[in-house]
């Protein structure tokens, strides 16, 4: 088994011809400790080998290149090869991409996953592919809940005055039903925004919000599932064409181990911090 996974190696590193070492650099909103980035590092490890190292990949986290906000269109002009992008980012450009933040219609991870397994993702796999990305893998950041700085939120009429911070229209219009006043700012500026008394709560997954201390500034959570934090990883589609077919099977081969693998960590940490 070992002599047979060198050949296959040997052979995805020649498939790369005199070409240089194809880099691909992978800008990520989310720090390392989240199970999104492990997800990465799960993906880097298994395609380096794959490829004997013909394939280098670069995982910049914690919004090192690019804030959230600004990832698709990195992305869509080849200014970075890939990265991870919460699936309502893409509803700037395709309002299909708001199904994910429609209040109450994702209901468990068994059921997202059957959706994007199914029909929803390859329809919205192929709208991604007309806005120049091919998407790699999905996963399940998981479900929109509320983090707050002070208040307790018990019932709908709590949410009346607060600043509330959130991370599509979809959401802003929610909180604007409750009688919350909505904001959008950049994940990587949250922290701060939580400090300085700019908002008062924020949506995030359990995950984010564990993972990007955010319970130091909104040391209180409210489970609503509001919505679900679907995450898709990406490259740029004229990169995807160029690549060899055995170096492209060895992607999707990659992609499908660390896409399970980064939503089952997720449902782990969630069944442990709740």
């Amino acid at each position: 088994m070992f002599v047979r996974s060198l050949i296959v190696a040997a052979g995805l590193a020649l498939a790369l011809g005199a070409h240089a070492q194809q880099r691909l650099r992978i800008s990520n909103q989310l720090p390392p400790s989240s199970a999104m980035s492990k997800g990465l590092e799960l993906w880097k490890q298994k395609l380096e080998a794959a490829t004997g190292g013909a394939v280098k990949v670069e995982l910049y986290h914690s919004s090192q290149l690019y804030k959230d906000n600004e990832v698709v269109a990195a992305v869509q002009r080849k200014n970075v090869e890939m990265g991870l992008v919460v699936a309502s980012q893409f509803a700037a450009y395709d309002p299909y991409f708001a199904v994910f933040d429609l209040p109450g219609l994702f209901t468990s991870y068994e059921q997202a996953i059957r959706a994007i397994d199914g029909e929803l993702g390859k329809t919205l796999s192929a709208r991604l592919n007309k806005l120049g990305v091919q998407p790699m893998y999905w996963a399940q950041q998981g479900f929109v809940e509320i983090g707050t700085t002070k208040r307790q939120l018990a019932k709908p009429a709590d949410f009346k005055g607060m600043k509330l911070r959130v991370h599509s229209k979809e959401l802003s219009r929610m909180a604007q039903l409750l009688g919350a006043a909505p904001t959008t700012i950049a994940a990587s500026e949250v922290s701060t925004a939580l400090t300085q008394g700019t908002v008062d709560g924020i949506t995030t997954s359990i995950s984010s919000y564990d993972a990007r201390k955010w319970f130091e500034g909104a040391p209180n959570i409210t489970t609503s599932h509001f919505g679900l934090v679907a995450v898709i990883v990406v490259m740029n589609q004229d990169l995807w064409k160029g690549l060899p077919q055995n170096v492209k099977s060895a992607i999707q081969s990659a992609s499908q181990t660390a896409g399970a693998y980064s939503t089952q960590t997720v449902v782990n940490e969630e069944s442990e911090l709740i």
